[in-house]
Formats: structure tokens, C-alpha cells, sequence
């Protein structure tokens, strides 16, 4: 059973996190308006992706990886989660940058995964 301390600092976590979200999507939409392209915007490291991943193999999707929150510290995986969510990043629709090794997405509603798979040369 959690404490009250514990309880409290998991509520401030989330709402450190859902400031940093919005700050984000603001100086996006700021970006926005003052021209600035995707290409010109900062350039998010990949090193932000450096998680527990395990890896998988299907028929459809060849090799790629899956991780987990419970697998993970609660800060790389929320700013890890906060990165794919405000690119709005999915299977269709994966996310990544000029050098990055691996695409990523999430997949479903209740974003409790992370996906990733190596990008093709």
C-alpha cells in the first residue's frame, strides 16, 4: 500500500509531466507561428529512447522491440511517452529524426507500450 508521500509525489509527477506536455506544445505552436520548419526545430536525441526493450518477431512486422513502463524508470519513460505522444507518433506514422537507428511509435489507446523497430539503410 502506498504512503501518502509516495501517493503525493506520484501526483506531482504527473503534473510536472502534463506541464512539460503543454510547454512543449506550446513552443511548438509558437514555432509554428513564426515559420519555423521541422528541419530548422531542435533536434530531439535519441538518447531520450535508451529503455528496456525486448525484442519480438512476427510474420507482418519482421523484428522490433517492445517496452514497458514497469520496465522502466518513471522519468525516461514519461519523457520518452511525452515525445511519441506530441509527434503523435504510430505504426503508420513512426517517429524519428536525420541519424536516429530506430523508429518509434505507440500503438493503442491506453499508451502502456513503446514500440520500436530498426529503420531500413
Amino acid at each position: 500500500m502506498k504512503t501518502i508521500n509516495e501517493k503525493l509525489e506520484a501526483n506531482l509527477l504527473e503534473l510536472v509531466t502534463a506541464i512539460e506536455s503543454a510547454c512543449a506544445d506550446f513552443k511548438q505552436r509558437i514555432a509554428q507561428k513564426h515559420g519555423v520548419t521541422d528541419q530548422e526545430a531542435p533536434a530531439v536525441s535519441e538518447i531520450n529512447f535508451n529503455l528496456n526493450f525486448t525484442e519480438f518477431n512476427t510474420q507482418k512486422l519482421g523484428t522490433f522491440e517492445v517496452t514497458e513502463e514497469k520496465v522502466n524508470p518513471s522519468e525516461k519513460w514519461i519523457r520518452a511517452l511525452n515525445i511519441l505522444k506530441q509527434n503523435n507518433a504510430t505504426i503508420s506514422t513512426r517517429y524519428h529524426q536525420e541519424g536516429y537507428i530506430y523508429s518509434y511509435w505507440l500503438y493503442g489507446k491506453n499508451h502502456d507500450r513503446i514500440y520500436r523497430q530498426k529503420l531500413k539503410p
